[in-house]
């Protein structure tokens, strides 16, 4: 399995961390943190795929616009700005149940 790397962290990691998987790929991450912290370090913009079949980049980071919803571990529109991340914890961008399933 390929491995992202942090490189817009602006500080590092300090304390115990672990790997959570993003798009089928490995990255460190630290207890605390937030979903969203790890995916602007591993440099996601784009974030989401709204209904509308549009990419979205997180905009406010507080849980209020929910540009920044994702899957973790088979759960659709999870919001990274309000998860924090856990071991083994795995997480797809873009994707979108409705899109996907075709729903409408």
């Amino acid at each position: 399995m390929k491995s992202l790397k942090r490189t817009k962290d602006i500080t590092p990691i300090l304390g115990a961390s672990f790997n959570i998987t993003i798009n089928n790929q490995q990255v460190r991450a630290a207890a605390g943190e937030t979903l969203l912290s790890v995916l602007l370090a591993t440099d996601h913009k784009r974030i989401m795929n709204n209904d509308h079949h549009r990419h979205c980049g997180a905009y406010c980071g507080m849980g209020v616009c929910h540009c920044c919803q994702v899957k973790v571990n088979d759960q659709f529109k999870q919001r990274a700005c309000q998860t924090l991340v856990q071991p083994n914890m795995t997480v797809e961008t873009l994707s979108n149940r409705f899109c996907e399933e075709g729903i409408k």
